[in-house]
């Protein structure tokens, strides 16, 4: 029983970041912690992140931390992968960022503790 106890609360402490925020994970399995300000959610990489920018012999491999802006007009920002959208889709939520689709699967994007429960609730994907 203590052991089964033991599991549990490091499953559950597992789940958010050192600092106590929450953690988002990509399906690309990229850990992202979430946070919210009056503008939206921000999502910042646990771990660098490797993203192929270009084309052809002009390709480079950029590997940074990675923040992604989702506002609460359902417009997107990342530095590396530049503005698109988001939305709610059924049964998580989606970013499209310049022709580069991250899906956040089984994941709800929520900030109880700033009080901010209105962020985009209109974001739905079609």
């Amino acid at each position: 029983m203590r052991l089964s106890l033991a599991i549990a609360i490091a499953l559950c402490a597992s789940t958010s970041a050192s600092n106590g925020e929450p953690v988002r994970t990509s399906a690309s399995g990229h850990d992202y912690e979430l946070s919210c300000n009056s503008n939206g959610y921000i999502l910042r990489s646990k771990a660098p992140v490797s993203r192929f920018i270009g084309q052809g012999a002009n390709t480079q491999v950029l590997r940074r931390t990675e923040v992604i802006y989702l506002g609460r007009s359902c417009d997107a920002y990342s530095e590396v992968l530049g503005g698109g959208g988001w939305c709610w889709a059924n049964g998580g939520f989606i970013v499209d960022l310049d022709g580069e689709r991250l899906g956040f699967p089984r994941q709800e994007l929520l900030c109880v503790e700033e009080n901010y429960y209105d962020l985009g609730l209109d974001c739905r994907c079609e």
